[in-house]
C-alpha cells in the first residue's frame, strides 16, 4: 500500500508541474499574442522600461548643488516607474511618485495619442524624443489651473534593482549628479584619506559608515529647511549633518533646532571634504 501511496503523490506532483507549466506557456503566449495584435506594445515595451525622472529636478538639484533649492521642481509628478511585465491586454497600471512625498497609480494605454509616437497615460500622453543623444520622455497634461496643456520631460535612470525601484532609481541620478566620486578629508592632525560616494548610495573611507541617504522629501514637516546627509552603519549607527556645497567642496554641519523646534539652524561645521581631482 505504501508503494502505491508514493506512486499517487509522484503522479500528483508531476501533474502540478505539468499543470503549472502549461498555465506558463499559456501567459507567455497570451503576452505574445497581444504585443503582436497591438504593434504599440511591441514598440514601447522596450523604450518605456524603468523608471524616469523628472528632468528640470534633476537639472536643478546638479546645478544648485542643492535638493532645497530645486524644492520648486519637486512639485507635481516627479517620477514613475513602468513594469512592463505586469501589461495587461493593452494597459499597465504605473507606479508614480508625487512631490517626492506621496505615490500612486495611473494607468497607461498603449493606445495612439495625439502626439508624435505617444501612447495614452492618465488624463494625458506620454512622447518619446531623442536630445542630446538622449532619450527624452515627454509628459503631456491638462493644467487644472490654466487650462492649458503642459509639457513635463522625464529621464531615464539605471536600473538599481531593487525592490522599492522608484524610490531608488531616483536617488541613483540625485547622489550621482550630486555627490558621487572620490573625496580627501584631513583631520585634526593634518592626515588626509580617501572617502567615494557611490551613485547607488554606499560610502567607505568615512569611519565605518557604510551607505549614505540625501533627503529630498524637503518642506514637508517640521525642521525640514535644511539640505540634510544621513551616514548608517548597520541598523543602529546614523548620523545626520546639514551640507552644503562650496566650489569643489562638501562640508558637513551639525544642526541644532531653533526656539520653537520648528526650524534647523546650522551648527559648527564639524568636516570638510575636498573633491578629489
Amino acid at each position: 500500500m505504501k508503494n502505491y501511496f508514493l506512486i499517487a503523490i509522484l503522479c500528483l506532483i508531476f501533474s502540478c508541474k505539468s499543470n503549472t507549466k502549461q498555465a506558463s506557456t499559456d501567459t507567455l503566449a497570451a503576452s505574445n499574442t497581444h504585443e503582436k495584435s497591438n504593434p504599440l506594445i511591441e514598440k514601447f515595451k522596450p523604450l518605456l522600461e524603468g523608471t524616469w525622472v523628472k528632468k528640470a529636478y534633476i537639472d536643478k538639484v546638479i546645478a544648485t548643488k542643492s535638493p532645497l533649492a530645486a524644492v520648486d521642481e519637486a512639485e507635481d509628478m516627479t517620477a514613475f516607474t513602468v513594469n512592463t511585465n505586469d501589461i495587461k491586454e493593452d494597459s499597465i497600471k504605473v507606479l508614480v511618485g508625487w512631490g517626492n512625498h506621496d505615490s500612486s497609480e495611473m494607468t497607461l494605454k498603449f493606445q495612439a495619442g495625439k502626439h508624435p509616437s505617444s501612447v495614452i497615460f492618465g488624463a494625458g500622453e506620454l512622447s518619446l524624443t531623442s536630445e542630446d543623444g538622449a532619450t527624452i520622455l515627454t509628459y503631456y497634461h491638462p493644467d487644472e489651473k490654466s487650462k492649458k496643456i503642459i509639457a513635463t520631460k522625464f529621464v531615464k535612470a539605471p536600473s538599481s534593482g531593487q525592490t522599492n525601484q522608484l524610490a531608488y532609481d531616483t536617488y541613483y541620478l540625485v547622489n550621482k549628479g550630486l555627490i558621487a566620486g572620490d573625496y580627501i578629508i584631513t583631520d585634526s592632525l593634518g592626515k588626509t584619506s580617501k572617502i567615494n560616494f557611490e551613485a547607488h548610495g554606499k560610502v567607505t573611507g568615512f569611519f565605518n559608515f557604510n551607505t549614505y541617504d540625501i533627503n529630498i522629501d524637503l518642506n514637508s514637516d517640521a525642521m525640514d529647511n535644511l539640505d540634510e546627509i544621513s551616514f548608517k552603519a548597520g541598523e543602529k549607527k546614523y548620523q545626520s549633518y546639514s551640507f552644503k556645497f562650496d566650489v569643489d567642496t562638501l562640508k558637513l554641519y551639525e544642526t541644532k533646532p531653533n526656539e520653537d523646534s520648528t526650524l534647523l539652524v546650522l551648527d559648527k561645521m564639524k568636516y570638510k571634504l575636498v573633491k578629489a581631482k
